[in-house]
């Protein structure tokens, strides 16, 4: 029954968003001043050595893990998108300006026909990337909607979107939100943003502590229930432009020096809980039933800053010979709530003296990524990245995870090599390697093999065409 309710709920869902496209959109395309649609069309061919997702938004399970560990070819063109861009009539002395994005690549959700399993990747449903409208002063901007969040600005350029990000130094997510933005001599930007606060994909991922047990829908708990944070997620930034020295392309624009400063807090709740979670031993799990005797709200934050320098610059519009570094590190703490991190062990219960009871903690986490291109020629170009994240102030003696899968990471690092080629701005092609890498904090056996590391090799190629 639920699965053709749910069934149901999609095809309505997607027959209403081409109504609102196609109807909805006539009038404001009446008045608009212009009107664009665009986006690309992209192959992706990737061989992986293990069986990780497409954008390696995940921890690589162990190297002893059998069943994990055989490589794996994928084509894929859900990533394809398009977008619709509508600059309206002015309105209080400022611009009007709509967009709308979408790709393929809605993962969310569970095919409860066949089992709970994802649904086939050669039948992608229509994933919304970016819903927002903006007016537009001199110096000021207001936006609402659906969109990067603040946090999301510098981005490395490697072939496969989504990658080199999560869980990679590079708090990488879209978010409603409302933002206001003032800029003060064209050389700083003051931001200020509300958005829905989050804990894991979409705030649906929950564990248990954190919504009311049996509260499910097709596998994902239910996101009417699942909300633990009754405050928005509040994110400031700074962001300071200026060529000083000359310029460097940033995913091919000349760009002068950039230095960005931002943070971000919500405050979450999680629930009393008794039940099954895991404790440390030595390089060894123990299950046993853990308590957090009361209920508590927890502030959940991340500072972040960033730097993109042209290191040999141009002062022209030609790109060939240039070299640029782009930087990023961040700390924080609870940091599912920036895709970070699992929920499932983004928190733990730090247990009193003798006892499996405690009070609730949140495990905290540094990262950086950076990020160093080189222009060949104008049509060729290097990346090279390397990102990394890390778990600190564990006191593993006194680790009580909420579930019996919490198993925290202690590093996790991600290295890049990709060669791209760009014969024409509507046509792009990279080729990719790179090496993923999860060392956690336990060993574990498998038959006679121990380790805490779990490692990925990919081959990647892709081919963009942009309309």
């Amino acid at each position: 029954m639920h699965a053709v309710v749910l069934h149901a709920v999609s095809r309505l869902a997607l027959v209403f968003l081409f109504l609102v496209l196609s109807v909805g959109l006539a009038p404001l395309v009446a008045a608009a001043s212009e009107f664009v649609l665009g986006g690309y069309v992209g192959l992706i061919t990737t061989w992986d050595s293990t069986q990780v997702n497409g954008n390696l938004d995940q921890f690589i399970l162990r190297n002893n893990d059998a069943n994990f560990q055989h490589g794996r070819l994928k084509f894929s063109a859900e990533r394809s998108r398009m977008y619709f861009l509508i600059k309206g009539p002015m309105l209080w002395g400022a611009r009007t300006t709509g967009f709308i994005e979408w790709d393929f690549d809605d993962n969310e959700g569970v095919n409860t026909a066949a089992g709970g399993l994802p649904f086939s990747p050669h039948k992608n449903r229509l994933a919304l990337r970016h819903a927002f409208f903006r007016l537009d002063w001199p110096e000021t901007e207001l936006m609402m909607g659906h969109y990067w969040s603040l946090l999301t600005e510098e981005i490395p350029e490697v072939a496969s979107p989504g990658t080199a990000a999560l869980q990679g130094g590079n708090p990488y997510f879209r978010e409603p939100q409302i933002r206001l933005s003032q800029k003060f001599k064209d050389v700083l930007t003051v931001s200020l943003a509300l958005s829905e606060p989050m804990n894991g994909n979409k705030g649906t991922s929950l564990v248990p502590d954190q919504f009311t047990a049996g509260s499910t829908t097709a596998g994902l708990a239910n996101p009417f229930t699942a909300e633990s944070s009754e405050t928005p997620r509040v994110t400031g930034r700074l962001l300071y432009v200026q060529d000083h020295w000359g310029k460097a392309p940033y995913y091919g624009a000349p760009r002068g020096f950039a230095a960005r400063l931002a943070g971000s807090w919500q405050r979450s709740r999680f629930r009393a809980f008794s039940g099954n979670g895991r404790i440390f031993s030595q390089n060894n799990f123990t299950t046993v039933a853990v308590t957090q005797l009361d209920q508590q709200y927890l502030d959940q934050w991340i500072v972040e800053g960033s730097l993109f320098i042209p290191i040999i610059p141009t002062y022209m519009k030609e790109l060939a010979r240039t070299l640029s570094l782009t930087t990023q590190w961040y700390v924080g703490a609870g940091l599912d709530c920036v895709n970070e991190d699992a929920p499932a062990s983004a928190s733990y219960i730090n247990r009193f003296t003798g006892t499996n009871a405690g009070d609730r903690e949140l495990l905290k986490r540094f990262g950086a990524f950076a990020q160093l291109q080189y222009y060949l020629t104008g049509s060729w170009y290097l990346n090279a990245v390397y990102g990394t994240s890390r778990a600190f102030g564990v006191n593993l003696g006194s680790w009580a995870g909420t579930t019996t899968s919490a198993d925290p990471v202690k590093i996790s690092q991600q290295c890049y090599l990709t060669l791209w080629y760009r014969p024409i701005q509507a046509l792009k092609l990279g080729l990719e390697y790179s090496y993923v890498r999860s060392q956690y904090f336990q060993a574990t056996t498998v038959g006679s093999r121990i380790t805490d590391t779990g490692e990925n090799h990919r081959l990647l190629f892709c081919s963009l065409w942009y309309f």
